[in-house]
């Protein structure tokens, strides 16, 4: 007859995910005692660090009604970029206008400071491929009709947040 070994099971906040329960203990492991099988794998204690890109997308702004009434509305395109697959969590959207804006706003997070807006999209860990379009607007007001009417935007640019995906890798 064979003794009863009871199962050790650790627990971390700081790992994304994994359960795993085996007799013995890691000793790299801080507490652990010798395991002779080896058979208990090291749990990374930290996770690693978001990262931050320019390089997964494209984005144009154009204007798409240069009057509704108040502001010149602009469809943001953003495309993802070929053989480049990923899981992110945030895409950031810098806009530069030739004059300065007085309002702004979108159907996402958005600031604006001088002539830049900057939009904000949580993407909520979605995976991205190659191909993958987004598209948003924005709407900007200058301080009058016929400026507002007339702004154009002078450089777009996007920064991207990758997602650890479950195996802890980003891509």
């Amino acid at each position: 007859m064979k003794n009863y070994v009871k199962p050790v099971v650790l627990t971390s906040d700081e790992v994304f995910e994994g359960v795993y329960a085996a007799s013995g203990m890691n000793p790299d492991i801080p507490g652990g005692e010798e395991n002779p099988g080896g058979d208990v794998p090291v749990v990374p204690t930290e996770p690693a660090e978001p990262v931050v890109t320019t390089d997964c997308w494209t984005v144009d702004a154009v204007s798409v009604q240069d009057w509704n009434g108040s502001h010149n509305v602009f469809e943001i395109r953003c495309g993802h970029n070929d053989s480049m697959q990923h899981i992110s969590t945030n895409t950031e959207v810098t806009l530069t206008f030739d004059h300065e804006i007085v309002n702004a706003y979108s159907e996402f997070d958005c600031s604006f400071s001088g002539n830049t807006v900057t939009v904000n999209r949580a993407l909520h860990a979605n995976g991205y491929q190659s191909g993958d379009t987004m598209t948003y607007k924005v709407w900007v007001q200058a301080a009058d009709e016929a400026t507002t009417k007339a702004i154009t935007c002078t450089f777009a640019g996007i920064s991207c947040t990758h997602a650890v995906n479950v195996q802890g890798g980003f891509d």
